[in-house]
């Protein structure tokens, strides 16, 4: 029992407590920092000692040391949890709570069972359980540091209730619990499970602990802050509708709000029901997680919006190529058209040309039936000369129109003129020249057919080579139209690769921001470095000026003990208290007993006292 209040003393008010005024930036009053808080009508100090968070456990640690010094019968006590150990380590080297069985089912420490609570037997009781941040992560998964819990692949949501059913099933009749749990909003943290008043109902309805064995108070954490020599907090006793809106990790991390569950074991006749439907309870999501989660949703939203764009600014250009695309078919149609009428006009021509030179065939025949009628005419008759001659200039004209069809044609009927002529003149004279003429009508028949058909080509040429001309006209605004669409595609690529590279220049900037954090990380563990130097320096002074002790150089030891009043951790009467327990432990180390009464009623320690106390000694206050 002695050690228990040895640490309750630790905690619990002996005198007024130091007020600090500081100043909260983006506040217009002073908050006023207190040592210590409420709880349960009854004032406690806050835990300072620096280990794990400095949120639930300053005020955690004092009540359940409470809780255990106020045991009446400690026979047999049950900590679900290693939690209480860090503590009462660094607050005495020889004393501490030791009588009691820690269960931790992965902290793996000396004196630690690894044990699951779910898996202890019912049949072992224990006066007193506690049990401290430690059921919520009961059934969840394991935390995301990896430094304790286990991935669940089927989590039980009620895992922690089950773990208190559990705590009270374990309890010896009169037996009493204290359980700290996160408090306020109902979270699934996944890893954790914050309580709410409507999941606390759960331990009575479905669990079967009566209403009677159950006691809950709130504390809430009202503010807080860090400094380079420590933390400051300030915590205060709530009702729990109070707090139905607190955050887990909102506005400061960890717990925000904390309930402190209190059991008494009130008869034996308590059977633990564990195999039981869920309730269809409202869980939030956790405040980092929705944050993460509106961020992310927000960035999407961007995302998709651009992507939009891009995509109807795609469409647009897919719009503007299909409808070149369809132009150019169309073209293409055209084209193939054109091109099929040419080949029909082609095939035309060559059908002229065939009749053409069947024609000029039958025309060479006619002019050998006509030099032979010439040759007949220039043996009789002198003025037959001189139509042979024409006709002979006539028939050369007719050769040289093969290759120029116009120009034979134009020659050929003054030919034909000319042979009438000489036809009219040669008719009263010559009988013989008659059967010549005959055949001569017939040529100038068989000709001026040609001459229909080949006017007739000429046209039809006329008129395929215009098509072309339009065809052709065409083909080159289709082209001029698909030049247009390529170079708004061009531009499209090119505002697409602008916006590839604003997307690379937003990545620097956050490598860049992730490389400023770094450095701040690193500045702070170089802060926590100096904290540990200035430790060791306390450390060194007080051994230093025990060992001055020692030899008898008193006036020494009174030097290092001023000098070490410059970097201690602690309050001045912390320090005063510390210096006699050190030269106690540094003593006994050695063998011998520390006289007390001698140290304290020497001069130089009534000196360091009252220079301490007249403030001639700047002191560290923490």
């Amino acid at each position: 029992m002695a050690s228990y209040q040895y640490q309750l003393r630790q905690f619990t008010k002996l005198s007024n407590p130091t007020k600090f005024n500081v100043e909260k930036t983006g506040e217009s009053t002073m908050q006023e920092w207190k040592r210590t808080f409420y709880f349960n009508k009854k004032e406690f100090y806050y835990n300072r000692i620096k280990f794990n968070n400095p949120t639930e456990r300053a005020v955690e640690i004092p009540i359940a040391f409470n809780f255990l010094a106020e045991i009446q019968k400690p026979a047999s006590i049950l900590e679900v949890g290693n939690v209480l150990s860090h503590y009462e380590n660094h607050l005495s080297e020889t004393l501490g709570i030791t009588s009691r069985r820690i269960v931790d089912k992965f902290e793996v420490e000396v004196g630690v069972d690894n044990e699951d609570l779910m898996n202890l037997p019912s049949d072992q009781k224990y006066d007193a359980i506690v049990s401290l941040s430690t059921v919520e992560h009961i059934g969840q998964k394991g935390d995301p540091s990896g430094g304790y819990g286990e991935q669940e692949e089927n989590r039980d949501l009620e895992g922690p209730l089950k773990a208190i059913a559990k705590i009270y099933d374990l309890l010896a009749p009169d037996g009493k619990a204290l359980i700290t749990v996160p408090f306020g909003k109902l979270i699934d943290g996944e890893w954790y499970i914050q309580f709410s008043k409507e999941y606390l109902y759960l331990l009575g309805k479905k669990y079967g602990i009566p209403k009677e064995a159950v006691s809950v108070n709130c504390l809430k954490l009202i503010d807080r802050e860090t400094t380079d020599r420590g933390f400051n907090v300030l915590w205060e006793e709530l009702d729990a509708l109070e707090l139905s809106y607190v955050e887990y990790s909102s506005p400061f991390s960890q717990a925000n709000a904390i309930a402190v569950i209190e059991l008494s074991k009130l008869s034996s006749d308590f059977h633990l029901k564990l195999n039981v439907e869920p309730s269809p309870l409202l869980y939030n999501m956790p405040y980092e997680t929705r944050t993460e989660f509106e961020q992310n949703k927000a960035l999407l939203q961007q995302t998709q919006s651009e992507l939009a764009e891009c995509q109807l600014q795609l469409q647009l250009s897919q719009s503007e190529l299909e409808q070149s695309q369809a132009i150019q078919q169309q073209t293409q149609s055209e084209l193939e058209q054109s091109q099929l009428q040419l080949q029909q006009t082609q095939s035309e021509l060559e059908q002229s040309q065939l009749q053409l030179h069947q024609t000029q065939s039958e025309l060479e025949q006619s002019q050998a039936i006509q030099q032979q009628t010439q040759s007949e005419l220039e043996q009789s008759q002198a003025i037959q000369q001189q139509t042979q001659s024409e006709l002979e200039q006539s028939q050369l004209q007719l050769h040289q129109s093969q290759s120029e069809l116009e120009q034979s044609q134009a020659i050929q009927q003054q030919t034909q003129s000319e042979l009438e002529q000489s036809q009219l003149q040669l008719h009263q004279t010559q009988s013989e020249l008659e059967q010549s003429q005959l055949q001569l009508h017939q040529t100038q028949s068989e000709l001026e057919q040609s001459q229909a058909i080949q006017h007739q080509t000429q046209g039809e040429l006329e008129q395929s080579q215009a098509i072309q001309h339009q065809t052709q006209s065409e083909l080159e605004q289709s082209q001029l139209q698909l030049h247009q669409t390529q170079s708004e595609l061009e531009q499209f690529q090119l505002q697409l690769h602008q916006t590839q590279s604003e997307l690379e220049q937003s990545q620097l900037q956050l490598h860049q921001t992730q490389s400023e954090l770094e450095r701040l990380k690193f500045s702070q563990a170089r802060v926590r470095e100096t904290e540990v130097k200035s430790q060791m320096q306390y450390k060194d002074l007080l051994w230093e000026g025990w060992y001055a002790y020692c030899k008898g150089d008193r006036a020494g030891m009174a030097n290092f003990l001023k000098e070490s009043l410059k970097c201690t951790p602690f309050s001045t009467t912390e320090t005063v208290l510390n210096w006699l327990e050190n030269f106690a432990r540094f003593s006994s180390e050695k063998g011998d007993i520390l006289d007390t009464n001698s140290l304290v009623n020497s001069a130089e320690w009534k000196e360091l006292m009252r220079r301490s106390i007249n403030g001639k000694t700047v002191l560290t206050i923490h």
